[in-house]
């Protein structure tokens, strides 16, 4: 496992980003660093970067490179985004901050910059047909693409914090007459929805702090259970009120609430305001929320293929190969074909099926079972593709094969966002897991038969000796999990005789 850093030099804050990089280049955050530099401040007047933004951009940089230097870094990928991108005098910008930090900065164009944001954020989430949406300090990326093709990218000057200068919103607070004014400038610089031509398939995702911010605040008002930002879903109805809310309030107020605090109440009213035109325009009833962006995109690209990282321009196929492709069904070699039989007689769901394969790839990666909640926990930790729900219930099922009261009573307490026919899921691929991995140990291998609707043959060929008490137990549980009988022969791989297991 090797550290790459990532350091984001933004129009409203510089973040340093430390992911921990394993064999198979997927990464986790290892450290996190953010500051409000406020790089951009003034850059609409006189297209400059002003001194007293530089000299904090340099200090919070010098901070970076000690931090940097206190760890075993393999590389370090400076990236600027819009601020350094549109200053006349980002050439002088760039050689102080070499000179003083010995960071030599790659500035994103307006197509990268959206590029490596929706590489991030759809790599993490798999959505093929997406409206994708990046909102920062100074301006709003968007991506168009089908079945993970680009089709349009767009770059618009709508940042949050340049929107709230320019509409002179002291603190973050609108005269209505400005918001008014403001909501107008946003929508006539969006694209018309035929010009966008969406799919009916197409999810809007979204990224940024706004939207973080937001999504914190509509857990918070909405008591939702689970402490999740990624693939948080939002509805157009919660934002419009959220909107309204954050409209009516002060400065002060708006950095009193917790999940927002001074660090975003004077850039969620404008930043709101963006994100509620954009889902007016287009139609959209829900948007989905990505932890990750143009840092883990950068990340992403740079792994896959260095060469693009370090040219010019981020081509539309380096983005494809980059995303790569989404869940690919993979269990257990010696069950592969009976759990695709049970997929086939509908007696398991292609979700099901799905949530199997990730539960086979972290028993794979030697998660431990010993501490069941631990397990819970770390499994929820992690940014996947799978919605809360379905994360939840591959958490919980991998708990359930070993305790099943810990599994119930952490049901109960997200049973808000779960069903009843979820709960049957966890129990039916606890089972599942539970058999597999007594196959997969004795090298067996299982065919399956359905006599009835509620009658299976399972027939397993042992390729040495089956403890058959855990075969038993096995097949007990996923007996009561499918509600079905099972008539289960075992056949000896050596000398072909064939027995019936009581069960």
């Amino acid at each position: 496992m090797l550290k790459i850093s990532v350091i984001d030099l933004g129009y409203n804050s510089a973040k340093l980003v430390t992911y921990n990089v394993k064999d198979d280049d997927t990464f986790e955050v290892f450290q996190q660093e953010g500051i409000k530099v406020k790089l951009g401040d003034g850059l609409d007047e006189k297209r400059r970067l002003g001194k007293k933004p530089i000299l904090r951009a340099i200090d919070t940089l010098r901070l970076f490179r000690d931090i940097i230097q206190t760890q075993p870094i393999k590389s370090v990928l400076p990236i600027a985004t819009s601020a350094v991108r549109e200053a006349n005098n980002r050439a002088e910008f760039l050689e102080e901050v070499y000179k003083e930090t010995g960071f030599r900065f790659k500035v994103l164009s307006e197509k990268e910059e959206a590029l490596y944001s929706y590489v991030g954020a759809i790599k993490s989430l798999q959505v093929a047909d997406a409206l994708f949406f990046d909102i920062g300090g100074g301006s709003l990326e968007i991506v168009h693409s089908e079945g993970f093709k680009i089709r349009k990218v767009i770059s618009l000057p709508l940042g949050a914090l340049r929107l709230t200068q320019q509409f002179d919103g002291k603190d973050g607070s609108f005269s209505e007459k400005n918001y008014k004014s403001m909501k107008r400038f946003v929508s006539a610089l969006l694209p018309g929805k035929k010009e966008m031509r969406f799919g009916k398939n197409t999810r809007l995702v979204g990224v940024g702090g706004v939207l973080r911010a937001l999504a914190r605040y509509d857990q918070k008002v909405s008591k939702y259970p689970l402490d999740k930002m990624h693939n948080y879903r939002m509805s157009a109805k919660s934002i419009r009120s959220i909107s309204k809310q954050l409209n009516k309030m002060s400065y002060e107020d708006v950095a009193k609430i917790s999940v927002i605090g001074s660090s975003r109440a004077e850039t969620i009213v404008a930043g709101t305001c963006v994100i509620e035109t954009l889902m007016e325009r287009f139609g959209f009833d829900n948007l989905y929320l990505s932890n990750h962006g143009v840092r883990e995109g950068a990340l992403s690209v740079f792994l896959e293929n260095p060469k693009a990282y370090h040219s010019k321009n981020i081509t539309a196929e380096q983005v494809r190969q980059t995303i790569g492709s989404g869940i690919s069904f993979q269990v257990f070699p010696h069950a592969k074909e009976f759990v695709e039989s049970l997929y086939s007689l509908r007696l398991l769901s292609r979700r099901e099926l799905d949530i199997l394969s990730i539960a086979e790839r972290k028993i794979r990666d030697k998660f431990s079972f010993n501490n069941p909640q631990n397990l819970f926990y770390s499994i929820m930790d992690e940014d996947m593709s799978l919605s809360h729900a379905s994360q939840l219930i591959l958490g919980l099922a991998l708990v359930h094969t070993r305790h099943v009261k810990t599994s119930d009573w952490l049901f109960t307490r997200y049973k808000p966002i779960l069903s009843q026919q979820d709960r049957l899921s966890i129990r039916k691929i606890s089972s599942l897991i539970t058999l597999t991995r007594v196959l997969e140990q004795t090298k067996s291998k299982i065919s399956l038969k359905r006599y009835s609707d509620g009658i299976l043959e399972l027939g397993i060929v042992q390729a040495k000796i089956m403890p058959k008490l855990l075969i038993r137990n096995a097949l007990n549980r996923f007996e009561n999990a499918f509600d079905t009988h099972v008539i289960c022969t075992l056949r000896d791989g050596q000398n072909m005789q064939n027995s019936v297991l009581e069960l």
